[in-house]
């Protein structure tokens, strides 16, 4: 039996073991999620402590974007060349050093520089994961398993925003503490995914590995795709909105009354509704579809973004849960587009994914640093989150140009 029949008999789609992968990625994007939002809860006594702005605040906050930028494309091909279970083994390996060296910073630099280290472990879960669900999964069990995974960093960011301020830090008694109790639970994850992930096997992994040599300088074909380029755009606006709202939300209720830990147990309640909007929504908005349901979700955040900026009391609630749930599927289905985008296909996923998140976290940084630089200016909040609405409602105009196939197509 040669390679090629081989690789016809074993097909991802029907194993069970999509289904630990899937769970084994999860889990890996928990951490992602942990990691990204241990800062945010805590953003005031790190000021305070550090004697840090909040501009610099804001760069601290926008620095694993930062580096994201330079490092997703190198980190695709990399996703594409060792495989999903070493790369995303490596990248696991990196986002818990950055999260070590968090509770080691003494200044604006130190931290800076641990919370970049990030930017070079987080690609790789980013780009890893749908490479995976494109290799394991098909038809329509592959909108299923995007929400699924990317419910990840939602638990993550909420478990992060509910315990930073209200547990850890009475526990361990400093804001260091997340370094040592988050930094536990990543090391585990760490250890489970090397012990258990799997690559797919030998024959099919040459047959894909054959595909990608032999289509080797595909960066600038990708490129020259309308949907690529309309979806990157997309991405690097969506990511301005969501982490500048994201990084500065506990920030921004606590400047409308509220405690640190009442302002953690809101954020945290918030993020765990937007879990529900990533199970919903890719599941059910077939192909063809999704850039109608795009439109909806993009109004209704720029809707719920002016209720931040502008709400006290319940309507201000009411914003917060509205928003992360309607925000929540964007990149979702904005994945979902890319990888079944003619040309992209699961071949060159892992490169895609490289350069829809290197547009995407050009906003990624920019969102929370014009949050600290608009606050440092005004006083308050409210200015950026409104910027962040027109950002959202914009995005509005290039829907018609995006073109996808529909549920007949091949």
């Amino acid at each position: 039996m040669n390679a090629t029949s081989a690789t016809v008999l074993f097909a991802p789609s029907a194993s069970r073991q999509r289904w630990l992968m899937l769970g084994l990625v999860w889990m890996l994007y928990v951490c992602f999620g942990i990691t990204t939002s241990s800062i945010p809860p805590l953003v005031d006594p790190i000021l305070a402590d550090l004697g840090i702005s909040n501009s610099q605040m804001g760069m601290v906050l926008g620095a694993w974007p930062l580096v994201f930028i330079g490092t997703a494309s190198p980190m695709g091909w990399l996703v594409d060349r060792l495989g999903v279970r070493k790369a995303l083994g490596i990248g696991i390996i990196v986002v818990l050093a950055s999260l070590v060296l968090r509770g080691l910073a003494t200044n604006f630099i130190t931290l800076f520089l641990a919370v970049g280290l990030f930017g070079i472990g987080g690609p790789v879960i980013s780009i890893g994961a749908p490479k995976m669900v494109a290799q394991w999964f098909g038809g329509k069990e592959r909108g299923l398993a995007t929400g699924i995974y990317l419910t990840g960093p939602t638990v993550g960011s909420t478990f992060a925003l509910a315990t930073a301020s209200s547990v850890v830090v009475p526990f361990i008694g400093s804001w260091r503490g997340i370094s040592v109790v988050y930094g536990t639970g990543v090391a585990l994850a760490a250890i489970a995914w090397w012990l258990f992930a799997k690559e797919i096997p030998a024959t099919k992994q040459a047959a894909i590995q054959g595909r990608q040599q032999a289509n080797d300088g595909d960066g600038p074909r990708l490129l020259s795709l309308r949907n690529v380029q309309l979806l990157m755009v997309m991405a690097m606006a969506t990511f301005f909105v969501g982490h500048g709202l994201n990084d500065w939300i506990p920030t921004l209720l606590k400047e409308s009354g509220m405690t640190l830990v009442q302002a953690g147990a809101w954020t945290a309640s918030s993020t765990a509704l937007g879990a529900l909007g990533l199970l919903l929504v890719p599941n059910h908005v077939r192909r063809g579809r999704r850039t109608m349901a795009l439109g909806l979700l993009l109004a209704l955040a720029s809707a719920t973004t002016v209720g931040l900026a502008l709400g006290h009391g319940p309507m201000l609630l009411v914003s917060l849960m509205m928003s992360s749930t309607v925000r929540s599927p964007i990149t979702a289905l904005l994945t979902l587009v890319l990888m079944e985008t003619p040309g992209v296909g699961t071949v060159r996923m892992g490169l895609a994914g490289g350069l829809l998140f290197t547009a995407a976290e050009v906003g990624g940084f920019s969102g929370p640093f014009l949050q600290g630089f608009l606050r440092d200016a005004t006083g308050s909040l409210v200015a950026g989150v409104l910027a962040l609405a027109v950002v959202s409602a914009t995005l509005l105009l290039l829907l018609p140009f995006i073109k996808e196939r529909g549920q007949g197509d091949g």
